[in-house]
């Protein structure tokens, strides 16, 4: 374990730049460009997935297992445990997102989401792993718009959570015989849920407040919200937000950049590209017409 490095440390020591790292509950997320075709990759103290960016390429690994090159297609997925060490050549466009996953957390996922001891469960090794589901998830977790939605944080939270059980469910060591999943959400939970959502309208609102009301781990909570309304919880949240909106448009003269503040928005125009999305309009336009 001593000699593991870290995910920066690792940046530091390779010939590129190392661009910024956005880190989220867990986790760490990295996009390489124009890094050398071949590398040395230490023993990190992090599992990591590589997304294969800018076209197809082929990559050769070395090192435990032997020697494996393999054709790897735009958006597939290398992943690569915790104390793995590797020698890489790529050929091909040099283009990547890492998603840095740290042992403690995954462990998390496997406990919570699978009710199953992390120990002796381990993440595969791949290259190329074309998987759809992961693919999304890791895209859709990695797209730099999020921050500028007022719910990005929740929904880069929900996706996350669902990449990691992904993994466990089909890119690790767990016997896919021994998983379960819960049911839809309760009829009190949601309530409680709903409320909680409504009351907190003005501020940001985190999957792990949602799970801390509903009593149920953050994966959990994902998908019974889902199964209960239809609906992811950050979509949900946005709905409402926009349900007040529309309300207080209906009922009053508020200017709309206060609309936004109440409901949550970060600006007017967030509110309006948010409002336009749900209903076809702007803001300004649906108070004229109500």
């Amino acid at each position: 374990m001593s000699d593991r490095i870290s995910p920066q440390q690792w940046g530091a020591m390779l010939a590129a730049a190392p661009p910024p790292l956005l880190a989220i509950d867990g986790g760490l997320i990295r996009r390489w460009s124009g890094t050398a075709a071949t590398m040395e990759q230490p023993p990190l103290d992090h599992h990591y997935l590589a997304q294969h960016l800018g076209g197809p390429k082929q990559v050769r690994r070395q090192g435990e297992g032997g020697t494996i090159t393999s054709d790897v297609a735009p958006g597939s997925v290398t992943a690569v445990p915790a104390g793995a060490s590797f020698h890489w050549r790529t050929r091909g466009p040099i283009e990547f997102t890492h998603l840095y996953i740290a042992p403690r957390r995954l462990d998390r996922t496997i406990r919570e989401t699978f009710d199953r001891d992390p120990r002796g469960i381990d993440v595969l090794p791949q290259i190329g792993w074309e998987d759809p589901l992961v693919t999304v998830l890791l895209t859709a977790i990695c797209d730099p718009a999020l921050d500028a939605g007022p719910d990005g944080r929740l929904a880069r939270d929900s996706w996350f959570e669902a990449l990691l059980a992904r993994i466990v469910h089909n890119g690790s060591t767990l016997s896919p015989t021994t998983q379960r999943a819960r049911n839809a959400l309760a009829p009190r939970t949601l309530a409680r849920l709903k409320a909680h959502i409504e009351a907190n309208l003005a501020h940001e609102v985190t999957l792990d407040s949602l799970a801390e009301v509903a009593g149920l781990s953050r994966f959990h909570l994902c998908r019974a919200f889902r199964e209960t309304t239809g609906f992811p919880p950050h979509a949900w949240l946005t709905r409402t937000r926009i349900a007040a909106a529309r309300r207080l448009l209906r009922g009053g003269d508020q200017p709309i950049h206060e609309i936004a503040r109440q409901c949550g928005f970060a600006s007017p125009s967030q509110f309006a590209t948010s409002f336009r999305k749900v209903l076809g309009v702007p803001p300004s336009a649906y108070r004229r017409s109500a």
